[in-house]
């Protein structure tokens, strides 16, 4: 709750707290990996999460999670078999079919991705992180129309999404709707200040447009 309030130190001081009175808690390091990571010390995140597998080796969540860290480090045949062995513990859990299709995806495995992404979009369709990854798996195919569609529904699920908002401003840019570009990409900046995606996609559009300087701020 700290974290969704933008309280990273309350967060962070409330997850270490929890952790320190149950270290045996998968929750209370799952808690902890998220508040970390807000702090952008992703080592730390794997580290709380590593621990959390390590006491609760049956929780599918804690897996899905570091399947989700390890993917941010650049550990794709970690995340792999993280998100594997979610989805064998609970199949009934989008999340751990998001994971899964993400990690599929790093590894440019578009069939497999997509039928991760599609399971977990029946499995809860509100959800708009499996709605993001199927969009970014058919643009991989050369679908942009529907790929984006599909990112435009996960825009609507969650509009303070960063990400989201950047990776539709990328959408739009390929499909020359400038302003809306743009727009999307000033969204993405105000929500996520620290994300650097946003900017560098605003570079590059910038940079094609004709205004290399602007681009090169």
């Amino acid at each position: 709750i700290a974290l969704t309030q933008n309280e990273r130190e309350l967060a962070t001081t409330t997850a270490d707290t929890a952790v320190a009175a149950n270290p045996s808690s998968a929750s209370a390091l799952v808690a902890q990996s998220y508040a970390r990571q807000a702090g952008f010390d992703l080592e730390g995140a794997r580290a709380s999460l590593e621990r959390a597998v390590e006491v609760a080796p049956e929780n599918a969540l804690a897996w899905a999670r570091l399947a989700e860290i390890r993917s941010s480090l650049g550990d794709s045949r970690g995340a792999l078999d993280a998100a594997e062995r979610a989805e064998t513990l609970d199949p009934t859990l989008s999340r751990t079919h998001a994971v899964l299709g993400f990690a599929k995806l790093a590894r440019v495995e578009i069939d497999e991705a997509s039928a991760a992404f599609t399971k977990a979009i029946e499995l809860d369709p509100a959800d708009p992180l499996p709605r993001l990854g199927l969009g970014l798996a058919k643009i991989r195919r050369g679908f942009l129309r529907e790929g984006g569609r599909e990112i435009e529904v996960a825009a609507s699920l969650d509009p303070q999404n960063a990400l989201v908002r950047s990776y539709l401003g990328k959408v739009y840019f390929e499909e020359k709707r400038t302003q809306l570009d743009e727009r999307e990409y000033a969204m993405a900046k105000q929500l996520d200040p620290n994300d650097p995606t946003p900017w560098f996609y605003d570079a590059i559009a910038k940079q094609t447009t004709n205004r290399p300087v602007e681009a090169l701020r």
